[in-house]
Order: C-alpha cells, then sequence, then structure tokens
C-alpha cells in the first residue's frame, strides 16, 4: 500500500499528540478539540524540549476552545478568578519562613497597591486578562497613582512612584504565575510588562570632618540619651550595619582577639556574616567598655534604638545635608571604596548575596572630589607626566 502524503512528511513518535517534520526536523502538537485537529508548532528539534512543551501547548488549545465557547471550564468559575490567586499568593507570603517580616510587609503593601490602583481585578477571570489590559492598569498606576495623600502633604500624588509601582507589577506577576501553575492561564499575561525606570538616588555624604563634627554634636547635645545616640551614629558609620542589626548586636558578637564582628541574620538564624572591624570601630568599642565598665556577654552594645532627631539637630549645626540611619551605612560603604576596598568585598561586609551588583549601581559613582583625585595618577609617560 502507497504512503499517504501526510504520512510520509509527518513522523509519529512514542509520545501522544507529538510529531516530527521530517523535512524541517521541527516538533509539533496535533490535539484534537471538539472533533477538529489544531496543528501547533513547538519551534524545536530537540525531543526531549518538545515533550516538555507539549503538556502546556495541550493545555493552551483546550483553554482557547473554552473561552471560544463562552465556557468556564471544569468546576465554578470563582476557582479561575483573580482573587483566589492572590489570595495563595498572600498565604504563601506570610508562611513563607525565609523571608524577613519587613519584606512580608513589602509584599503585602503592594499587593494591596495594586488592588487599589486595579478595583475590579480581584473578581476578574484570569482566563481573559490580556497582556493589553495589564498595559492599561501600568499606565493608569503611573499617571493617576493611588491617590494617596502623604502626612503634612497638600496635594495628590501624581501617579505611583517607580519603585511602588514596579513592587505592583512584581505582586502581579506573581499572581499570574500561580494561575499558570494552577492551569487556569496558559502564560503569564504580565510577564512582559515594562518596570519603571529608578532615578539614581544621589548620594549627598558629608566629609571625615564633617562625620566627626556631627557626632561631637550629638553626644553634646545635652540630652539624656545624648552619649548613647553617639554611640549608635559612629556604629552606623564604622560598621555598615543597617539600623536593626546594630541595635541587636550583643558584646558575644565582637570577637576581640580575631578583631571580628558575627552579625546575625534578619532573615534566617543561619544568614549570619562576619565582618572586620575597622580601627575606628575598634577604638568605640574599647571607649564603650571604659566608659561603662564590665558587661555581660549578652548586653546589648548601644542603648538606643535610633536617633534620627539627634542626627538631624547635629546635621543643621554642622550645616550639611539630613542624614538618615541608613545614609551613615552609605558612608562607611563610600569611605571603603574610597580608601581602595574593592566593590565586591565592600559588598560582602554589607551583607549583600548578589556578588556587588546593587553596590556597583549604588557606588559606582563616588563624590567628584574623589574621582578627580583618582584621575590625576592616570598618566601615559607623555612629556606633560609630572
Amino acid at each position: 500500500m502507497k504512503e499517504s502524503k501526510t504520512e510520509t512528511v509527518w513522523e509519529t513518535t512514542n509520545v501522544t499528540n507529538l510529531l516530527r517534520n521530517r523535512q524541517s526536523g521541527t516538533y509539533y502538537a496535533r490535539v484534537k478539540v471538539n472533533g477538529k485537529q489544531k496543528w501547533r508548532g513547538l519551534k524545536t528539534k530537540v525531543f526531549s524540549v518538545a515533550k516538555l512543551k507539549l503538556a502546556d501547548v495541550e493545555k493552551a488549545v483546550r483553554s482557547q476552545a473554552l473561552m471560544a465557547r463562552g465556557d468556564t471550564g471544569p468546576g465554578q468559575s470563582s476557582e479561575t478568578t483573580v482573587n483566589r490567586f492572590i489570595g495563595i499568593l498572600q498565604e504563601r507570603i506570610k508562611n513563607d519562613p525565609s523571608l524577613a517580616a519587613g519584606t512580608k510587609e513589602r509584599r503585602e503593601t503592594a499587593i494591596k497597591a495594586l488592588i487599589k490602583t486595579w478595583p475590579d481585578l480581584p473578581q476578574r477571570d484570569a482566563r481573559r486578562l490580556t497582556r493589553f489590559d495589564c498595559q492599561n492598569w501600568g499606565v493608569r498606576a503611573l499617571r493617576e497613582g493611588t491617590g494617596f495623600i502623604a502626612p503634612n502633604v497638600k496635594t495628590v500624588r501624581k501617579g505611583m512612584s517607580a519603585s511602588s509601582f514596579n513592587k505592583c507589577v512584581d505582586a502581579l506577576r506573581s499572581v499570574f504565575e500561580i494561575a499558570r501553575a494552577e492551569g487556569a492561564v496558559f502564560e503569564n499575561p504580565a510577564k512582559d510588562l515594562a518596570k519603571a525606570s529608578l532615578k539614581q538616588k544621589r548620594l549627598n555624604l558629608p566629609s571625615g570632618e564633617q562625620f566627626q563634627a556631627i557626632a561631637k554634636s550629638v553626644a553634646t547635645g545635652g540630652a539624656r540619651w545624648s552619649v548613647d545616640c553617639t554611640d549608635l551614629v559612629r556604629l552606623l558609620a564604622y560598621s555598615g550595619l543597617r539600623l536593626r542589626e546594630a541595635t541587636s548586636l550583643q558584646w558575644r558578637n565582637f570577637d576581640a582577639k580575631k578583631n571580628q564582628l558575627t552579625v546575625a541574620g534578619t532573615k534566617t538564624e543561619t544568614s549570619y556574616r562576619i565582618v572586620p572591624v575597622i580601627a575606628e570601630l575598634g577604638a568605640l568599642f574599647a571607649e564603650i567598655r571604659a566608659r561603662r565598665g564590665p558587661e555581660p556577654d549578652s548586653d546589648a552594645i548601644v542603648h538606643v534604638g535610633g536617633c534620627l532627631g539627634a542626627l538631624k539637630t547635629a546635621c543643621q549645626a554642622v550645616g550639611v545635608a539630613t542624614l538618615t540611619h541608613h545614609d551613615l551605612r552609605h558612608l562607611f560603604a563610600t569611605r571603603c571604596i574610597e580608601s581602595g576596598v574593592d566593590i565586591p568585598t565592600v559588598s560582602r561586609w554589607l551583607g549583600h548575596s548578589d556578588g556587588g551588583a546593587l553596590a556597583m549601581r549604588t557606588y559606582g559613582h563616588l563624590r567628584q572630589e574623589h574621582s578627580q583625585a583618582q584621575a590625576a595618577k592616570v598618566n601615559f609617560g607623555g612629556t606633560n607626566t609630572p
């Protein structure tokens, strides 16, 4: 019996609905829906890859057929509403032990902002939402924002900040990823939604002499906690620790023999890091011990939880831009880099886990005077070289 043209072109495989085109070598899915065959190219010539793609294509073809008929598919329509997948995401965030409390709070806030800027999103059928729907939301969110009025601000903010918008985009993508994993949608309609460009914050940090003047001004402020506030200011600037890391630091975490600190992790008990103690920090610890006398290893090194008020007053007295706790972390990193420490090393001291990418973005452009000083060292051996 003579082979038909179709049998000659198409080669069957040992996987149902998976065929290979003999001429091109490309694999195709052949799915039967409502008595009709639907062909979809898998865009691969690799059998193992084609097998992985097949299940998703079959699901997408059948889902599209159901939508064309106006059918809600198996189960009740509530099974595919976005609200269901939002609830799953919120539950996962709440029960994820790898996330710090602050991270959980920020992600929950992003979900709330997403719903506020897209009020009917929870009631929408996830299967019927498109990339165009997501893009329209993005335009509205950036243009109109949430209508939130910040304290002491008389006008309504026009649009979301880039940072807030990007967190909402992450939340939206996560919601649809859950819908995709649950089989409600074939493709994440928010995956190509462009994020807003973040403006690089310009670091306006004091010089070494100005910082010493700030610390002295805090110490002589005359308040009950002035000296303790100075301890915290200097600790943050000399260690680069985050505020919560610094206020949680105990004497047991300081190894005087090895001259290093063990910094407890803020996410899990095992996410600690060990950082060296620079000369100024070692001198600060010696000064505190001499002032207080012997203390148990379980005692906190600093006795205040924050110093923003004292820091603001001191900055105004010295005549420099007001610093925050986190600015002191920036000051530490900047001074380290300006002193010749490479950025990957500084990144490890700061507790970054990205190999220095964030530090490079943040500290890649240091103060102009340092840049000029470094440029003066560059020469090509010409006649004008001093």
